[in-house]
């Protein structure tokens, strides 16, 4: 093989894998913590490493589900001088059963999740079609637990619960005794 078919050969291997290089994709975390009834953010970014290819399709999905939980195609987005994505258009498409707790944002690809269940807990990826590739994070979601502002606050609860029956108590008692003084003194 003379230069000009080893030149092809490389080439093609560049072109190959630049499918998958024009988009650098991290995920900083691959596990992320949260809190039943709160929010948590999967947090992802990209950037171009050539030059942009838009659409750009970004799909998340949820413990190996076919149905995805969002798609969102990105039709357009400005790039600063290394390539990140910013002041994007897109269009989302949430899956019906998340509507209104499902935020993708296409200027980095993060999903936020409103409104934590325990059913929520898994792992979700995060798959960018055209490049294929995929990310993967998994989040773990506890049951709402106290910090020291709630014990607290439990605290004060406990101490006017003690205060209300002691003053009962002693209007009970009050009440008792004019009771006994007006049957046994003041009737004949």
């Amino acid at each position: 093989m003379g230069f000009a078919g080893s030149c092809w050969t490389l080439c093609s291997i560049l072109l190959l894998l630049g499918g998958n290089l024009g988009v650098l994709i991290k995920a900083p975390q691959d596990s992320v913590n949260g809190t039943v009834g709160h929010s948590v953010l999967l947090p992802v970014s990209y950037k171009f490493t050539n030059s942009s290819c838009f659409p750009l399709s970004i799909q998340w999905t949820f413990s190996n589900r076919s149905d995805a939980l969002i798609t969102c195609t990105v039709l357009n987005c400005s790039l600063s001088a290394e390539g990140a994505p910013k002041h994007c258009f897109a269009k989302h498409f949430p899956h019906a059963a998340y509507r209104g707790r499902v935020v993708l944002f296409p200027e980095n690809a993060s999903l936020l999740l409103r409104d934590l269940q325990l059913s929520d807990g898994g792992v979700y990826s995060v798959t960018f079609k055209q490049q294929i590739q995929t990310r993967h994070i998994t989040l773990t979601v506890y049951g709402h637990h106290f910090t020291s502002e709630d014990d607290n606050t439990l605290q004060d609860l406990k101490a006017i619960t003690g205060y209300i029956v002691g003053g009962c108590l002693i209007l009970f008692l009050l009440f008792f005794l004019l009771y006994c003084k007006w049957h046994f003194v003041l009737q004949p």
